[in-house]
């Protein structure tokens, strides 16, 4: 999850949360001024997840001169010995929500960004995405020049129709099920990949140390066992597109699949 997710998640349960105490604190017939000085803990929630640090100092000082106002006809009144306390309690109480807010909602920021930068595994399947496929590229491409090795890339596409017509909890069941099966049935020094394309599903699997003749047993093995666990949760994949190649001696192709995936990586993590 992304920080523009989380952040959304964070508001909305936050907001419920406080709408849900200032609620109680009305229902319990506390003073009215105390009922909106707890509404204006939302404005200050808001800006310091929004804006952090800065945006909870902001919204707390804020906060502070809305409560004093609201304060102000009594002081007027009675002076402002009788409401020294209660000013500092509150102003106390906004400052701390802002700034200590606005710095767990800086460190969960970083956290979260940092997580998706190095994030190498799939959402929807477990499987490995995007930029772990481009890293092992670049590795096995690495180690096939050095060591004069080779190794194969074996890419199967499902169509996206194919998952389209399952319910969004259906599809997801699925492909996560399909992820477990991939990767039970595969080498450890195998790595598979799930790819969305707009709605096209593509699995590729790199494998090391691996010839034409393997990759190709292995292309039928691969689509077979797809197919047959789609088919198993009533999902009919047509002859499913399977290729592979191997490098040294394709490297045109695993050029043009390199720049595919770099597209699609690029799409995922803009």
């Amino acid at each position: 999850m992304g920080y523009v997710r989380a952040r959304r998640l964070i508001l909305l349960t936050g907001l419920l949360v406080l709408a849900a105490v200032a609620l109680v604190t009305w229902v319990r017939g506390v003073d009215t001024v105390e009922v909106a000085a707890t509404i204006l803990f939302l404005p200050v929630f808001v800006a310091f997840v929004w804006k952090g640090v800065a945006g909870g100092l902001v919204g707390a000082v804020g906060a502070i001169a809305a409560y004093a106002a609201l304060r102000a006809p009594a002081i007027d009144a009675i002076g402002a010995g009788e409401f020294t306390g209660l000013l500092l309690s509150r102003a106390s109480a906004y400052l701390i929500f802002g700034l200590v807010g606005g710095w767990s909602a800086q460190v969960l920021e970083g956290s979260l960004e940092k997580l998706e930068l190095y994030d190498e595994i799939d959402d929807e399947t477990g499987l490995y995405n995007a930029r772990h496929l481009l890293n092992q590229l670049d590795l096995e491409t690495a180690r096939a020049r050095r060591y004069q090795t080779l190794f194969s890339v074996v890419e199967l596409v499902i169509p996206g129709e194919a998952l389209a017509r399952l319910r969004p909890r259906e599809r997801r069941s699925v492909l996560t099920g399909l992820g477990r099966v991939i990767a039970d049935s595969v080498r450890n020094v195998d790595h598979v990949v799930h790819l969305r394309d707009g709605g096209t599903h593509h699995l590729v699997a790199v494998l090391p140390e691996t010839a034409g003749e393997g990759a190709a047993v292995f292309c039928s093995r691969f689509a077979d066992r797809v197919r047959e666990h789609l088919a198993e949760r009533g999902v009919v994949v047509p002859a499913a597109e399977a290729t592979a190649l191997t490098v040294p001696g394709d490297e045109a192709a695993l050029e043009a699949l390199r720049a595919r995936v770099r597209d699609v990586d690029a799409r995922q993590h803009r």
